[in-house]
């Protein structure tokens, strides 16, 4: 059974997890149908929610009687205005109406976007993915100055304002929703979601909120043209997120619905335009509202649970922040549901523990030239939850940022074609919890420096957590979500980063979704500090591919963790001989790490210990050790076999897949960062075998002169004489590891 050191993390109080919710109608999506209970594992414990007509009820209650209802609420306009002309939110408005003012004020409305060939994702070209960002690029721009300009009437009441926003907001709704002539050429239509779902995105999450503020100075006629385009985007948008994505169906914490990942995005948008067509749309915003208020309460987050996990990783986890838009308009309209949840309580220690300030690679899909960082838009939104949340760690956490572009609310309107959540949104969001202090900042030394994430089968290790230039930091997966979604074929690996640098690194980058080097390497266990097996790793994009964090333990001197991985290998059909793929890592003494792997098979094989950096690797045959040099740190990995046996490397500084070549030295969101190539050692032994157990030793070391540990068996115990002086005997068990 599982071994779980219980004093660090108690079990956060259990909430309901019985499902309930509504079918879209896929013609209108007008009406909601009462759908079967889903229920997930623990269900039966739970007792099922009211009755739908009672629910109904309860979610209606909170919505206001008056709008707007969205951005600056009925009754909060002259408290608006106070705090972006003279109050906290100044000079962000200032920047923001600058920016307007010099490149915005006076543009004219873009050409609408036309298709580009088949819509497929995977059957994207670099060409082609290209003209799908270009749609886009369009549409943000088109919302953002929308959603923009309107705000600024509203601070400001400068007729300029609202002409722009009117101008923008017509025009927008004149664009087609009918694609369907794509396989004869160029046509309208390509905003449609049925065609390109992130254009759609960019557009529905800001024209039905900008609507909300100006609508009364709108024409009868003006009003019908709008809510007639509105009517059918909005209807089309809920049809498709319940076909695409079964969102009325899919479980928190769970894959056993098997979720779609931008429909779940697409749900705060979703609940917003309820919100903001309340009185113009009644029957279809209060099927969209009752369906995203149910999907918050009862079913979010798919991706992780009440420990605040986020299986897709920490650049993914970013996307809580399009969630959170729900929450702050709850939060805005008196809803005590707002940030209550375990999750929303917990969410911001996922990248606590798993994203430093300085840039490095991660688990799951990345964009950034795969790294990712405290960066200023995660620091202001960490600042929010610690307001929302009173929660001081988190104030402290977000201050560590250190990265030099400027805070989002405070970044004006440049990049507005590519760039989510905007300024005007981060002006908002400060706005709506303006009047909730910001807690005493709370020590990051005071948190335990270890923590198991039980809902998403993530470990993360520190040894000084909240210090970068001195800590070593270890993450360690093993996940049931599998090399689903944006998860990779990772069961099993670690990355290990110290004293600021990137040492054992995630390989690989996405250019873009599905891109040949996206698919063939940097979701594929290669890519990992793992192992292969005969040359296989796990199965990709695989909901059966997982793992399972078996052991977790703090002791006196080491925390110790287990994963086992059989299952995420035997999914591959090249490897259902496979019988065990376990693997311990210990951190000892908060200095260095020792990994026990253990591969049983059904027949002889060979295994191979992957690990990657960021420049080459060296290799010591006669030693068994390979070395990773940073700017300011090495790590030195030597390999133990249980059996002594000879082992031979292949070291590597290329690619099997390239990096699409159009993306080396890009910038990436204003910062450049190389695509380039990386390090990769395959260390393998020469005779096949049945059983394997390799025991690894990592000592990180600060500066540029390697430290070196020697290790032996004497029996089934480990002695690693280290570097500084000192000899640890490391004994491994089935249920337990001793450290003297």
């Amino acid at each position: 059974m599982p071994h779980f050191h219980a004093s660090l993390f108690p079990p956060v109080p259990s909430v309901a997890r019985s499902r309930a919710g509504r079918t879209a109608l896929a013609a209108a999506a007008a009406a909601l149908a009462p759908f079967a209970l889903a229920a997930s594992a623990t269900a039966a414990e739970n007792p099922a929610p009211p009755p739908p007509a009672a629910v109904s009820a309860t979610t209606t209650a909170v919505v206001p009687a008056q709008a707007p209802r969205t951005l600056v609420a009925a009754g909060r306009r002259e408290a608006f205005r106070a705090y972006v002309t003279s109050g906290p939110g100044a000079k962000a408005f200032q920047r923001i109406r600058e920016d307007f003012d010099r490149d915005l004020l006076s543009a004219p409305f873009p050409e609408e976007p036309r298709t580009y060939g088949d819509p497929s994702p995977r059957r994207r070209t670099s060409e082609r993915v290209d003209r799908w960002r270009a749609a886009q690029d369009v549409c943000g721009y088109v919302g953002g100055v929308t959603e923009a300009a309107a705000l600024l009437w509203v601070a400001t009441g400068e007729p300029r304002y609202l002409e722009k926003a009117r101008d923008f907001l017509l025009r927008a709704c004149e664009w087609s929703l009918d694609p369907s002539g794509w396989p004869g050429g160029a046509v309208r239509g390509a905003t449609a979601i049925t065609y390109n779902d992130e254009a759609h995105f960019r557009l529905w999450r800001k024209l039905p909120l900008a609507y909300d503020q100006i609508r009364d100075q709108l024409s009868a006629e003006e009003k019908a043209r709008v809510l007639a385009h509105f009517r059918a985007r909005g209807r089309a948008s809920f049809a498709w997120i319940e076909e695409e994505g079964r969102i009325s169906h899919v479980l928190r914490n769970s894959l056993r619905v098997e979720p779609s990942s931008h429909p779940i995005r697409f749900m705060p948008m979703t609940g917003l335009a309820a919100l903001a067509l309340w009185d113009d749309l009644p029957e279809d915003a209060r099927a969209w509202w009752e369906t995203t208020y149910r999907f918050y309460r009862d079913q979010f987050p798919t991706w992780g649970g009440d420990d605040g996990g986020w299986s897709e990783g920490a650049a993914y986890w970013r996307g809580t922040i399009e969630h959170a838009a729900f929450q702050d308009a709850l939060l805005a309209i008196g809803d005590a549901s707002a940030y209550a949840t375990p999750f929303w309580r917990q969410h911001g220690y996922f990248p606590v523990y798993n994203v430093q300030p300085y840039p490095a690679t991660g688990f799951g899909d990345f964009s950034n030239a795969g790294k990712f960082n405290l960066d200023p838009v995660v620091a202001e939104y960490l600042t929010h939850v610690a307001r929302v949340t009173n929660d001081g760690a988190l104030l402290t956490y977000a201050q560590l940022c250190d990265d030099s572009r400027p805070s989002p609310a405070e970044r004006g309107l440049r990049g507005l074609d590519r760039i989510y959540p905007t300024a005007t949104e981060f002006l908002v969001r400060n706005f709506i919890a303006a009047d909730r202090p910001l807690p005493a900042p709370r020590s990051l030394g005071e948190l335990p420096p270890d923590r198991f994430f039980r809902d998403i089968g993530w470990v993360s290790l520190h040894s000084a957590l909240g210090q970068p230039a001195d800590d070593i930091h270890v993450t360690f997966v093993s996940s049931p979500y599998g090399s689903f979604s944006h998860s990779h074929a990772q069961q099993n690996a670690f990355i290990l980063n110290a004293y600021g640098q990137n040492l054992a690194i995630a390989s690989g980058y996405r250019e873009f979704h599905n891109s040949p080097h996206h698919n063939a390497w940097t979701r594929q266990t290669r890519s990992k500090n793992a192992l292969l097996i005969d040359g296989e790793g796990q199965k990709p994009q695989s909901r059966e591919a997982t793992g399972e964090i078996i052991h977790f333990a703090v002791m006196p001197r080491a925390t110790w963790t287990a994963g086992d991985a059989t299952a995420a290998y035997r999914a591959n059909p090249k490897l259902r001989y496979v019988e065990r793929v376990r693997r311990d890592l210990v951190f000892i003494d908060r200095r260095y790490v020792v990994l026990c792997d253990t591969v049983d098979l059904a027949q002889p094989g060979r295994i191979s210990f992957l690990l990657h950096a960021e420049r080459p690797l060296t290799w010591d045959g006669a030693e068994r050790t390979a070395l990773i040099r940073a700017d300011g740190a090495t790590l030195s990995a030597r390999l133990i076999p249980e059996d002594g046996g000879t082992w031979e490397a292949q070291l590597s500084d290329r690619f099997t897949e390239p990096v699409d070549p159009k993306y080396i030295g890009q910038s990436v969101a204003g910062v450049v960062r190389s695509w380039g190539n990386q390090g990769h050692l395959q260390a393998s032994p020469t005779t096949a075998a049945r059983h394997h157990r390799l025991y690894t030793v990592l000592w990180p070391e600060r500066g540029g002169t390697p430290s070196l540990a020697q290790a032996r068996l004497e029996g089934a115990t480990l002695v690693v004489q280290r570097p500084d002086g000192r000899t640890d005997r490391i004994t491994f068990a089935e249920d337990a590891v001793r450290v003297e």
